[in-house]
């Protein structure tokens, strides 16, 4: 009983030496824009609590709300694959008292068939950091983890997926059967 105790403390010490740090991000393709719902936890950013109460206010985040997306900007980037003609904070909102929630609008010159996304998250928030990006493209949800070790993700909404084929050989079959019915007239 007594190794069973030491080995769930010593443990319980690793876990806690290694904190994880997350981050998540949603984005949707909508023409030439992509709307992009990000989700940061504000006690990782110095500063943001100023009280050092665990909890985030509003007037704390509108102190630090420019540094905030200045930080967003710089380690969070998305690319089409060129850079977006203009980034706007559409919304932003504190949700469970410390996470920023954000809804971002990224404008491109043109409608988005490929997406670069890179998060260097990781260099603000420490090593472990991982953002986990969702991303829809073409009726798919696809999910994929960004850390120090993975910063770069390529989505292209133009590459053949189940749905497209099993829509290509519908159209085929609906095809063949219609001009089967023709024949037989």
């Amino acid at each position: 009983m007594i190794r069973l105790l030491l080995l769930v403390i010593g443990f319980s010490a690793i876990l806690a030496a290694h904190d994880f740090s997350q981050s998540e991000s949603t984005l949707t393709l909508d023409g030439p824009s992509v709307n992009v719902q990000l989700r940061l936890n504000l006690l990782e950013f110095p500063g943001v609590d100023t009280n050092g109460n665990g909890v985030v206010s509003y007037e704390e985040l509108d102190a630090a709300i420019e540094r905030v997306f200045a930080a967003v900007k710089e380690h969070y980037v998305i690319g089409a694959p060129d850079a977006p003609l203009r980034i706007l904070v559409e919304r932003h909102e504190i949700v469970d008292d410390h996470v920023l929630q954000m809804g971002v609008r990224y404008d491109f010159a043109a409608e988005v068939h490929q997406l670069d996304v890179t998060s260097t998250l990781d260099v603000l928030f420490g090593p472990m950091h991982q953002h986990i990006v969702t991303t829809r493209l073409s009726g798919e949800t696809s999910r994929t983890v960004l850390d120090a070790g993975n910063r770069r993700a390529h989505l292209d909404r133009s590459r053949i997926t189940p749905w497209r084929i099993a829509a290509v050989m519908g159209a085929v079959f609906g095809i063949t059967l219609l001009a089967w019915f023709r024949r037989r007239r």
